[in-house]
């Protein structure tokens, strides 16, 4: 059986459901070839199919002169979703071949007069169409790698399973194959393959994929890895970086960043982000990335005063955050130009962001490249294909602007090698390359306009749910979003809510935070400096005063996520009252009314105080004796009051804000690591001690503690957040905070420090 769609629109008459006998016998002979063919009797339901995740290689439309207006959104929908695929126009005589005008010919692949054509004919013209559709469709790599298993080679090398074939020998094994389907063991191979190139040489086929992802994304060069963004970032670090160098670091950094220092042994010099009450991190305040400010840090440094070379080698900051936000590309290209030649931005969640026109500006790869001055800093971007673009997990990119400081391939490309691997999975590599193929055209602007516009349907529905029951005096859950937005075209004025979908799915200007307004937290803003990614939907819960402090009653997010959770609803982050929920292209449309239910049934059992071991028994059957007898509203009101009493984000805000006094640089402490010159120390005897590895709670999963840095005294807010946390988790079991470089020896956490 093929694998190729045919749609055949016929006759869209509700009196009649079946084709005529020409068209008819065209789908007959496709069906006899193998073909799998679809018929739509009308164009409304045609429409709704070719913008399905329905796979279509061909269409054929039956020509009915007085639809012709359906028949034009037929095909503009379908070169959305399906852009380059042959569409062949079938008409009856010649009066109906005159009654198509030119603006439709340049749509159709081909016309057939179906009373004149054998059907052999039509049809071989039709499976030659998909043929060439193909080859033109297919990304380089994924083309040969779909080349190379048809050939069925015969190998002598690894991998040992050959095919899958080994797997098949026990009973466990075949589970596993039939599991996966052949294609995926077919095409796991070694690097003895000269017919595809190789990914460490970036030759063949590996090679012409780097080249046309780097054309898709606007790079002088681009790379396709399989170990994530964590080894991007730690790639263009080794690339940069000595022991004898300056690092700019936005503390607001994934772990991998401190994995770069620790590998290159560079000294860093630290930006530090603000935060709101609800412990959402927001910018760099722009006078921190400006030269002055950046050398009396550098003057400040201590472990500067060693270095010959004063001026940064290179720096980084995280765009987008983890909460949305998104800096100005060119202010940040102009100011931390000013002091370092190469600037990293880790667009780890933010791979789609030149694909629509609501991003243009805020991002790395911005415009042509061929406009990138060589007396530019080079630019370096990595993303996480696998995150919000798509691809399979440990798929990431690196891309180049070369200018300043470029680091030649043949240099970079030792980097790459350290963190690549000899026995790459080439499906992870050809998701790369078909991550790359599904933005290209149309089909990216698409893609990206339809996730915008379910998470813009998604936030109006919260926000007039919550000026609805605000007006009733009643709560409900409110969007992190501009509470007004104006449209630019004419200066008027609308509430959210009510804002004409258009404006806030195309307008840049709806998303960017004005210093002005209150809704988004943060004090002491810039003008013009960062946007709120659309797509990137978080949710308050009731519970925190504009100034930050807490209200006697609320309503706490880690409940409404565990009751999430009891319904397979799984949120992306979770802190005291801000939930968050990541829209991407994997959203199916009207997936978020389900969501919009769920929210709205969570806030009925919490107001009627439902028994919880009605509502999430699971919770109760692993705490009965503290969970049995108590109903949701009594739950959430206990959270409430141990928040009142610990405040944790509090401790967390001062925590990320200040920075610790480092006592020696991330690659020392680590070596303190290697040789066991560490020893595990309770949370409550931290006062003065020296983390030897970094601490980092999640959320936000950023690094509170780096490696080196240390404690502070019995009032630091770093310990006090540990303590409570510990105290949380004692009070609410169920309900635990993961903190990676903290681990619990007979029920307290400890961390690893130095020995004194």
């Amino acid at each position: 059986m093929s694998d190729k769609n045919y749609l055949i629109v016929s006759n869209n008459r509700a009196d009649r459901q079946q084709p005529d006998d020409a068209i008819s016998h065209v789908a007959s002979v496709l069906k006899s070839k193998g073909e799998n063919v679809h018929f739509a009797y009308s164009w409304e339901y045609a429409t709704a199919y070719v913008v399905s995740t329905v796979g279509i290689d061909c269409i054929l439309l039956e020509w009915v002169a007085a639809d012709v207006a359906e028949i034009r959104s037929l095909i503009e929908r379908l070169s959305l979703r399906h852009d380059r695929v042959p569409v062949f126009l079938m008409i009856k005589s010649a009066n109906d071949n005159s009654t198509i005008d030119a603006q439709m010919m340049n749509h159709i692949t081909e016309t057939f007069l179906v009373m004149d054509d054998t059907t052999d004919f039509i049809v071989g013209r039709l499976q030659a169409a998909v043929n060439r559709y193909e080859k033109a469709m297919m990304p380089p790599l994924m083309a040969a790698m779909m080349q190379y298993a048809k050939e069925k080679e015969y190998s002598w090398s690894a991998p040992g399973h050959q095919g899958g074939i080994g797997f098949c020998k026990t009973a466990v094994g075949r589970k596993f194959y039939d599991f996966y389907g052949e294609n995926i063991f077919r095409t796991d191979m070694g690097i003895e393959r000269a017919s595809l190139g190789s990914m460490l040489d970036h030759t063949g086929a590996f090679g012409e994929s780097e080249k046309y992802i780097a054309r898709v994304f606007g790079a002088h060069r681009s790379y396709s890895l399989v170990v994530g963004s964590s080894g991007s970032n730690r790639t263009i670090m080794q690339a940069c970086l000595t022991d004898k160098s300056i690092a700019i670091c936005d503390r607001n950094s994934h772990k991998s960043i401190e994995q770069g220092l620790i590998l290159t042994g560079a000294t860093p010099v630290y930006m530090t982000p603000t935060r709101n009450a609800y412990s959402i991190i927001g910018p760099i305040p722009k006078k921190q990335m400006s030269a002055a400010w950046l050398r009396g840090q550098i003057a400040e440094n201590r472990f500067v005063s060693a270095l010959e070379e004063k001026r940064p080698a290179y720096s980084i900051v995280t765009n987008c955050t983890y909460d949305g936000l998104i800096y100005n590309g060119d202010s940040i290209q102009q100011m931390l130009g000013e002091s370092c030649d190469r600037i990293h931005y880790d667009e780890a969640w933010f791979g789609y962001s030149r694909f629509n026109p609501i991003y243009s500006g805020f991002h790395a790869m911005r415009g042509d490249k061929a406009s990138h001055s060589k007396d530019a800093p080079t630019l370096f971007a990595t993303h996480s294909t696998h995150k919000l673009l798509n691809a399979l997990s440990q798929a990431s990119y690196i891309h180049i602007r070369e200018g300043r400081g470029n680091v030649q391939h043949a240099q970079f490309n030792q980097s790459y090698m350290m963190h690549a691997t000899t026995s790459p999975l080439y499906s992870i590599a050809a998701s790369n390359d078909v991550a790359a193929a599904m933005m290209d055209g149309k089909q990216g602007i698409s893609l990206t306009n339809e996730v915008i516009e379910e998470a813009v349907d998604f936030r109006q529905a919260v926000a007039r749910m919550y000026n609805q029951t605000r007006q009733e005096n009643d709560w409900f859950f409110k969007p992190w979003n501009p509470e007004s937005v104006t449209d630019p075209a004419n200066g008027e004025r609308y509430s959210f809510a009510d804002a004409p979908k258009r404006l806030l799915t195309t307008q840049q200007c709806c998303w960017i935070l004005d210093p002005k307004d209150k809704w988004h937290g943060f004090s002491d803003l810039d003008e013009n400096w960062v946007m709120l990614d659309p797509v990137k939907v978080s949710l308050l819960t009731p519970g925190l005063n504009d100034d930050g402090s807490l209200q006697e009653q609320g309503v706490p997010a880690a409940l409404v996520t565990a009751y999430l959770y009891n319904l397979g609803i799984v949120p992306t982050r979770t802190t005291d009252f801000q939930i968050m929920f990541l829209f991407s292209m994997g959203v199916t449309r009207g997936k978020w009314v389900t969501l919009m239910n769920s929210l709205m049934a969570f806030k009925k059992h919490y107001d009627q105080n439902a028994p919880i071991r009605d509502v999430m028994p699971g919770l109760v059957n692993s705490a009965p004796g503290i969970y049995g007898t108590l109903g949701m509203r009594d739950l959430g009101d206990r959270m409430i009051a141990f928040l009142r009493e610990h405040n944790p984000s509090a401790k967390l805000n001062l925590a990320y804000e200040s920075l610790p006094q480092a006592d020696m640089l991330p690659r020392d402490a680590f070596r303190k690591l290697v040789t066991n010159e560490v020893e595990p120390v309770s949370i409550y005897e931290l006062e003065g001690r020296t983390a030897a590895n970094s601490v980092i709670p999640y959320p936000p999963g950023i690094p509170m503690m780096i490696s080196g840095e240390n404690f502070g005294d019995k009032h630091s807010p770093l310990i006090g957040y540990l303590q409570a946390l510990q105290c949380w988790d004692e009070t609410f079991p169920g309900f635990e905070h993961e903190t990676e470089g903290a681990e619990k020896e007979q029920g307290i956490y400890h961390v690893m420090c130095l020995k004194r």
